[in-house]
């Protein structure tokens, strides 16, 4: 994965923004109904991650362009690899197929009379024209057929008779011939292919001579059984077309279908009428009732009068009286302003005022009875135009009903009719035609171009078969490292978080060179305008904006693993928080293994130690929470830290009701609460917390976090109840301006690899805190180090580190 590069943003002309994407943001990572969530000034916030660009569930997973474009750029040699062993492949298929070899001869098959005068009789034939397909498809089986095919080797034998051919070999080339009726035209090529180039041509001229000969044999039968057959047919069909004609006649005379047709436009015409008549008084209908409910409300609310549409009735009295209404009104509040309301004059004014109110709500009254009973006789019309409507759609279906069952019947009979018609019309030509060439051929064949004995082979085609093992052996490359990709399980980019996901990113945080974790935590504070200082400065707009505000009282920031950075993602936005003038309190609940106490430089007692303090409140009594307060030595930021878990139970605390006090101590003390959880997963202490907190933001780094524990956190928080924001995409390499875009830079985190921050202690049952044992380092990239008890260890620096830079890092 060394060379895989990262897409944290957009094209070079946009600038970095939070919150991810530029449409409509959704919280808690859900496009649709979601497991559950925490409302706020009815804006609902919370829900599933697996919205509608979750993952699909298959082994290639979605399947995108961009993603298909960074999958080849990261795993191109393995695609040119499958490239490489696709024209191996390619190559020996076309090294084991034998050598075919095709020869083609052609002839023609005429329906007309082969030379001679053109009689009337000829003229008046029918021409095939683009028909002709149909007589060759009709054809083409019996020239299939076992006879041809015996045929054949006899002609094969006469043309050759020195040949040792067996004819086993002949009939097994023949099954592979083809005979193909050229385009717009009355060719047909007989194709032919054998290992042995004089073979495939002797037997395609043997094919189109024995086609010539059963073509004269069968027309000479049909020609003699025509004479003698065809006078019958023509008398019976005679009596056929008469049969037909007397039913077509009787069935004109019983159903009078002309006047069944002028009966159903009449009514349709009616129909139509009526559907628009019912169209303007349903449209007058809706604008009635609008008129009464805008005069019902200004009844009650005389305010209300600009809403009214000018075509309410009695508009214009109303409007007198509005008007007069607002003279009195204006009048009575400049007396008011004056004088007392027990002013003789204002009194007066105010009976004043109360008249033409009245005068305007008896106005809007008249008008409201006068649209109730317009309203009235429009529904009532309504009512009749309706009924009249369902009587013309009844009658006018009865007599379609009656109309297609006599055209059925009636263009049954014209087909039959026209149908026996025009065999007997075929009977009396084909008698004609017989009597006429009752010596000469129906059908003839005409040998054309012969075959000649082919030089090339047409198989094997090596642009046919390496263009095929190129085409698939690209295909399963793509397929392979698609699905690679999809098992490997770690987020790379921000289409990963958003549509794999489903959750949005609040921020993206650039990677800083610092060696130590402090150092890291506090550099908002060491430069203001540095790109993190930005980054950070940006999610606290966020979070401080209307749409946030309400659910970032109090923040729960965590992490799926050890190492994603969220304690000093916590410290800096705490820091950023303060920087504003808000009252902020940094709170370490991580009290397996506490890290506030370091980062912020605290020499901490045990009476000062959070986790202390809850451990021992835990029988009953309530701890003075003020008293646990430490100054960060940054203004307006307050820490609450914890000393290593030495005699007490973490699990024992959260299930307390001493957190749930704490928590409504912070709330009513301070304006932002920024918490420092453990990670989730590694232990159930994140629930409890995340449920207690307003909203709850999650850490992913690059290449590290995988989708599967970041799935299963957000939806186990979500179903719990707890609201998730989004998430943070921490530790990014940015090197100038135009760092989010894709092409600008590759997969890695710099030089010397992560941000200098780094783990060595793991978590779970029977570890402790233990100082003295420090973890593995390694100069550049990323490293493996060994933690105290049963976690894995992780560290992350730059150049020759020294050894206790990482001795207790996260």
């Amino acid at each position: 994965m060394a060379n895989k590069p990262l897409y944290y943003g957009s094209s070079k002309s946009s600038p970095m923004y939070y919150g991810a994407s530029k449409g409509p943001m959704y919280y808690g990572g859900s496009r649709g109904p979601g497991y559950g969530g925490v409302s706020y000034g009815g804006m609902s916030y919370g829900g599933t991650p697996g919205g509608q660009n979750a993952e699909d569930g298959s082994i290639v997973g979605t399947i995108t362009i961009g993603r298909m474009l960074r999958v080849i750029s990261q795993r191109w040699l393995s695609v040119f690899v499958f490239l490489l062993l696709g024209l191996i492949v390619a190559f020996a298929v076309y090294r084991i197929s034998p050598t075919i070899y095709e020869a083609s001869s052609e002839f023609t098959l005429n329906t007309k009379r082969a030379g001679g005068r053109q009689t009337v009789i000829d003229e008046m034939a029918p021409d095939y024209g683009t028909d002709y397909a149909v007589s060759f498809n009709t054809r083409i089986s019996d020239w299939r057929s076992d006879k041809i095919v015996t045929k054949i080797v006899q002609q094969y034998r006469a043309n050759h008779p020195a040949s040792t051919v067996s004819d086993e070999e002949i009939i097994s080339t023949l099954g592979g011939s083809k005979l193909e009726l050229q385009r717009n035209s009355r060719i047909i090529t007989i194709t032919v292919r054998s290992q042995t180039p004089a073979l495939a041509a002797a037997l395609a001229n043997a094919y189109a001579e024995a086609i010539d000969q059963y073509t004269d044999e069968d027309n000479k039968l049909l020609c003699d059984k025509a004479v003698s057959q065809i006078n019958g047919q023509v008398k019976s069909q005679r009596h056929v077309v008469d049969k037909v004609a007397k039913q077509l006649l009787d069935f004109r005379t019983a159903n009078k279908v002309d006047n069944l047709r002028m009966a159903r436009d009449t009514i349709s015409q009616s129909l139509s009428k009526t559907t628009t008549d019912i169209l303007q008084l349903e449209t007058e209908e809706t604008q009635l009732i609008e008129w009464e409910k805008m005069l019902a409300a200004v009844q009650q609310d005389p305010a209300s009068y600009g809403n009214l549409s000018t075509g309410v009735p009695r508009a214009q009295e109303i409007a007198t009286e509005f008007r007069s209404y607002q003279d009195a009104d204006g009048e009575y509040q400049k007396l008011l302003f004056a004088y007392t309301d027990n002013h003789p004059e204002v009194m007066a004014k105010k009976k004043a005022l109360e008249l033409s109110r009245q005068r305007f709500i008896d106005a809007a009254s008249r008008a409201l009875l006068t649209g109730r009973s317009t309203l009235q006789v429009t529904r009532n019309q309504l009512s009749n135009l309706r009924t009249k409507q369902e009587d013309l759609r009844n009658e006018l279906a009865s007599v379609e009903q009656r109309i297609v069952l006599a055209e059925s019947g009636l263009g049954q009979l014209e087909a039959d009719f026209n149908v026996q018609n025009r065999l007997l019309e075929d009977l009396l030509l084909r008698e004609n035609e017989a009597r006429i060439k009752a010596e000469q051929n129906f059908e003839t064949v005409r040998i054309g171009r012969p075959a000649n004995v082919p030089s090339k082979p047409v198989q094997p085609n090596p642009i046919m078969i390496f263009g095929a093992g190129v085409v698939l052996s690209i295909a399963l490359g793509l397929l392979f490292v698609l699905v690679m990709d999809n098992l490997e399980d770690t987020v790379v980019n921000l289409s990963d978080i958003e549509g794999r996901l489903a959750l949005k990113v609040l921020a993206v945080l650039p990677h800083v060179r610092r060696k130590k974790r402090e150092q890291v935590a506090k550099f908002s504070i060491e430069d203001k305008y540095s790109q993190f200082s930005e980054a950070v400065a940006g999610l606290r707009n966020l979070l401080d904006s209307p749409r946030y505000e309400a659910i970032s009282h109090c923040l729960l920031v965590i992490s799926t693993q050890p190492g994603e950075g969220k304690t000093i993602t916590s410290t800096s936005i705490a820091i950023s928080h303060a920087q504003t003038g808000k009252k902020t309190l940094h709170v370490d609940f991580d009290m397996r293994r506490p890290r506030l106490a370091k980062v912020w430089g605290l020499d901490l007692k045990l009476e000062k130690s959070f986790s202390h303090a809850l451990q021992a409140a835990n029988g009953g009594s309530t701890p003075d929470f003020e008293s646990l307060v430490n100054p960060s030595g940054v203004e307006n930021l307050d820490v609450i830290a914890s000393l290593p878990p030495e005699g007490i139970s973490p699990a024992n605390i959260f299930g307390s009701s001493v957190v749930a006090d704490f928590f409504e101590w912070a709330r009513a003390t301070y304006d932002r609460v920024i918490i420092d959880a453990p990670p989730y997963g590694l232990v159930g202490d994140v629930v409890s917390l995340a449920v207690m907190a307003d909203s709850v933001i999650i850490m992913c780094c690059p290449d590290r976090t995988h989708f599967k524990p970041i799935q299963f956190c957000s939806r186990s928080l979500t179903e719990a109840g707890a609201n998730i924001l989004g998430v943070i995409v921490n530790d990014v390499e940015v090197s100038n301006a135009s760092a989010f875009n894709p092409s600008s830079h590759h997969h890695g985190y710099g030089k010397y690899g992560y941000s200098g921050y780094g783990y060595g202690y793991g978590y779970g049952y029977g570890y402790g805190y233990r100082p003295g044992k420090k973890g593995k380092k390694k100069v550049e990239g990323q490293g493996v180090g060994e933690g105290q008890g049963e976690g894995v260890g992780q560290d992350k620096g730059e150049a020759n580190p020294k050894k206790e830079d990482f001795a207790d890092e996260e």
